[in-house]
């Protein structure tokens, strides 16, 4: 059983973020997942999974049938992680937090560092407010206020202004001043997540670089053959048009392990090609040439292999 799967109902998105493929100026045609392959990707993930989310790549909320998916994950025991950058909020608010099946939603206030004072702020606002919309009616529902940009990379210093200025105006929002909630400058691994008030978080992370093939594919460094992922293990991700792809990260669908409009998501899953991926991550090897571009497999500690059972004892 899988936590989660990453359903990506559009790969569109309105904004145009360094740190992501799916800036509105790298790519065309813009696709957006029709009713029937959505609700063939629901009915086959309810059988695989407790949770799903609606991007790999792409804002979802720009889907003009997002509230419509959002209505039809009810009819299913399928709990919805939204991720959004937030700047339709204000849109779709009122309406995401009548939905049951909504379950957390994380901002990515971050993309807001690249963008002007004039134009991030109102963002932010429509976010906070959201928040405190969701403190009083949905005091179930899990909010993340994300700042994934520690770190060194072009344009740090602009982004560390942006996030000492959205600090302070979440502590202003919730009454914070004078805490020590989460210290922009200097960032810990080990604690990334700060509690604002009940279910709202602050959560800082690294900025991670997205894998690519290509970058790599004539000179590979054979250190980065060694690693493993939670690909295949703890969740899955479907693109727009229907590829299986074994990680959220495999957003060019690379590593295709086929499609869900040909085939059950289980008959996918037990393909020679992820049987051998998830054998490799079992044994600490990484055994695509994608898997061994990926920075973001450093971040897992060796899994423990399962030991054979005791023969001696067995009847």
């Amino acid at each position: 059983m899988l936590n989660s799967i990453y359903i990506e109902i559009t790969d569109a998105c309105n904004l145009n973020c360094s740190f992501c493929p799916c800036g509105c100026t790298t790519r065309h045609n813009r696709t957006f997942m029709d009713s029937v392959l959505f609700e063939r990707c629901i009915q086959q993930a309810a059988l695989h999974a407790e949770n799903v989310y609606f991007h790999i790549l792409g804002e979802p909320t720009l889907h003009p049938g997002f509230i419509h998916y959002l209505k039809a994950l009810e009819m299913t025991p399928l709990k919805l992680n939204l991720t959004t950058n937030g700047t339709t909020i204000a849109r779709v608010g009122k309406q995401m937090l009548q939905s049951p099946a909504l379950r957390q939603v994380n901002f990515s206030t971050h993309a807001y560092g690249e963008l002007g004072p004039d134009q991030a702020q109102p963002y932010l606002q429509d976010v906070l407010d959201f928040c405190q919309m969701a403190l009083a009616e949905r005091p179930d529902l899990y909010v993340n206020l994300r700042l994934w940009n520690a770190g060194d990379f072009p344009d740090a210093d602009r982004q560390q202004s942006w996030n000492r200025l959205m600090l302070a105006r979440v502590a202003q929002t919730f009454g914070l001043d004078g805490k020590d909630v989460l210290d922009p400058e200097h960032f810990c691994s080990r604690h990334k997540s700060f509690p604002v008030q009940s279910r709202l978080y602050l959560h800082q992370d690294s900025r991670f670089e997205w894998p690519s093939l290509d970058e790599r594919r004539e000179a590979r460094d054979e250190r980065c053959v060694q690693g493993t992922c939670h690909g295949l293990e703890t969740h899955v991700g479907i693109l727009h048009d229907g590829r299986v792809v074994p990680c959220c990260l495999d957003y060019q669908g690379q590593i295709t392990l086929g499609n869900i409009q040909d085939q059950p998501l289980a008959d996918i899953l037990k393909s020679p090609l992820a049987q051998n991926l998830r054998e490799g991550f079992q044994k600490h090897e990484l055994r695509h040439p994608l898997c061994q571009n990926c920075s973001f497999c450093r971040r897992f500690k060796q899994k423990t292999p399962k030991m054979p059972p005791n023969r001696a004892s067995s009847p």
